[in-house]
């Protein structure tokens, strides 16, 4: 959109100007847990795991099966937020995902995850979105031992 200033007129003249907004393609890495050790008798070295992972940049976030005992693990080089949707609706009404901030390089815990997150499509499916997915260099999903 334009305005157009003439002088002595108080209200300016809006030239309307048309063009197409779209977003970026949205590609997510589906992710497979990593199951914990019970009891600590096998324990997880986050460094190597991290190492293993086959995240990359070309991807804007993740996509994995909830059951409700599951943590991803982002690894960060720089700063970058990471929104968690949610799948619940309330009266028929979208709710925004929730958003953390990462304000510098690091390794940061998501989840546990409840239901509520899943995806609408009835597949127990969790989508996480990277704000800035160059700012990530690795993630892991830990599927922390449930009682039997």
């Amino acid at each position: 959109m334009s305005l157009t200033y003439t002088p002595g007129i108080c209200n300016p003249v809006v030239n309307p100007i048309s063009y197409t907004e779209t977003e970026p393609p949205v590609t997510l890495q589906t992710v497979s847990p990593t199951q914990l050790g019970i009891g600590g008798g096998s324990p997880l070295d986050l460094t190597t795991a991290l190492a293993g992972s086959t995240f990359t940049d070309s991807n804007t976030g993740v996509l994995f099966t909830n059951t409700g005992r599951c943590v991803l693990v982002v690894e960060a080089s720089a700063a970058t937020t990471v929104t968690s949707d949610i799948g619940t609706t309330v009266q028929g009404q979208t709710v925004p995902g929730v958003t953390g901030d990462i304000d510098a390089a690091g390794i940061y815990f998501y989840g546990p995850y409840p239901s509520q997150y899943d995806r609408t499509d009835g597949s127990n499916d969790i989508e996480v979105d990277f704000g800035t997915p160059a700012s990530v260099t690795a993630v892991l999903l830990l599927q922390i031992p449930g009682v039997v």
